[in-house]
């Protein structure tokens, strides 16, 4: 019985990382990330009213505005992420978990008039990730800041 139920569970969890594939990042609305769901599996620095997702925004010095976008892609791909679509201030990206494949979208938005990156991590399904997109955009904040401080650095 303990076997065929964890069975069960394992053909589920493999059929929801399965459904993970399928979609897309959901893209801009108004210019802007689209706001989190009420679910503790998406963290974003565009809706700051909303402290339960939020993360700050890197700030860009004026000079680094033209290499953000290829800081942005050097990290996403550093950090093992899959681009999906590039315009020339948004990028749309996935990251897949280790066990089991689930897919989480990340999207980048470089605001040049705020002179700010904008960034959304989140889970396609299911409600709690245990703290992995927050994890996963602060760790990806740093990536980019160092490409971005380095770029300089070769200016």
């Amino acid at each position: 019985m303990l076997i065929s139920s964890a069975l069960i569970i394992i053909l589920a969890v493999g059929g929801l990382a399965l459904f993970s594939k399928s979609g897309n990042p959901p893209g801009l609305i108004n210019e802007q990330l689209i706001s989190c769901p009420n679910k503790p599996n998406c963290i974003s620095s565009e809706n700051s009213h909303d402290q339960t997702h939020y993360i700050a925004p890197i700030s860009l010095l004026p000079e680094q505005q033209k290499q953000a976008i290829i800081a942005v892609k050097t990290s996403i791909i550093e950090l093992g992420g899959e681009i999906q679509s590039e315009q020339s201030h948004y990028l749309a990206s996935t990251f897949s978990s280790k066990l089991f494949g689930f897919v989480d979208d990340v999207e980048i938005r470089v605001d040049t008039k705020q002179s700010l990156i904008h960034l959304r991590s989140a889970s396609r399904i299911g409600y709690s990730d245990l703290g992995a997109n927050k994890k996963r955009a602060t760790e990806l904040k740093n990536t980019i800041q160092h490409h971005l401080d380095t770029m300089i650095g070769t200016l």
